[in-house]
């Protein structure tokens, strides 16, 4: 099964310094093991932690991330990269329930578009079924079932959020419209996902798209162990829990070296102007000050 991550990921990441595996570290970091159920939840007031830090750092302008980050709140925007925020939530539960609500709840963290939440439905049912074995017919099937079978009411009702009844009456047309397909993961959704380009695509096209990157390897690999771990029930909910009060960065960058509740142990390498250059254990973050 670590094996099985680690391809994946290997596939999805095509390098570390990327915003899509830098928005899967931090979905990573926010996994949280159920304290009496199976699997692991996507802790949201975490999230929101992570999130206000790493715009200090964040390289590329996403819409859905600069409406959160100016509103506070999900925007009706389509999100270009909900699957690499998605794939840590999958791969670390077990239990398709479970593995559903923690996707949602990540998902619409962003966004409540209809098309962003149906996609993401189908990402994480063919990703689930992969991590499981199955073909791509039973993938179909299993898909097609669950996805008749889902309420968005009984969703947002589990979460607390309140929906207007316009918005079921958009979400539901959608779904049919959905449904009415004949095939749900066609050429349009494989080629538009990268989890699903690798789940239906041919070994040998996975391949030739394996970067040999030892610097990228080596943090694939190391983030497949701790997935792996968490997909197990390996690690103790207790060494995951951070503080309440989180320290202001700037302060932090004024020692040559400091630890970090959000960042671990980091080094300051140089800063020019507003902007300091840090190393930590995930690799070089410019953050600006």
């Amino acid at each position: 099964m670590q094996d099985k991550i680690q391809n994946l990921l290997n596939y999805c990441f095509k390098d570390t310094d990327s915003i899509e595996f830098q928005l899967f570290l931090i979905s990573v970091k926010c996994l949280l093991p159920f304290e009496n159920k199976i699997g692991c939840l996507f802790d949201r007031d975490r999230y929101k932690k992570e999130l206000e830090l790493f715009s200090c750092y964040m390289e590329r302008d996403d819409e859905t991330i600069s409406y959160w980050l100016q509103n506070k709140k999900p925007s009706s925007k389509s999100d270009e990269f909900s699957e690499f925020k998605i794939i840590p939530v999958v791969i670390a539960n077990t239990i398709w329930e479970n593995t559903i609500e923690e996707v949602l709840k990540a998902v619409t963290f962003y966004t409540l578009n209809n098309n962003a939440i149906l996609n993401a439905f189908l990402v994480t049912s063919a990703l689930f079924e992969h991590l499981n074995d199955s073909d791509p017919e039973r993938m179909e099937e299993a898909t097609r079932e669950r996805l008749i079978n889902f309420s968005i009411k009984e969703f947002f009702a589990q979460i607390g959020m309140e929906i207007s009844r316009n918005y079921m009456i958009a979400f539901e047309r959608e779904r049919i419209k959905l449904l009415s397909k004949p095939v749900l993961f066609d050429d349009y959704m494989v080629n538009n996902y990268r989890v699903l380009n690798y789940i239906f695509e041919k070994d040998d096209t996975r391949k030739s798209n394996l970067n040999p990157d030892e610097n990228k390897e080596d943090h694939i690999k190391n983030f497949s162990i701790y997935l792996y771990k968490l997909r197990k029930g390996l690690i103790s909910p207790e060494k995951l829990i951070i503080p309440d009060k989180i320290p202001d960065i700037r302060e932090c960058l004024k020692n040559p070296a400091f630890t970090h509740p959000l960042l671990g142990r980091c080094q300051v390498l140089k800063i020019t102007g507003n902007t300091a250059l840090v190393r930590n254990k995930s690799g070089l973050l410019r953050i600006r000050i």
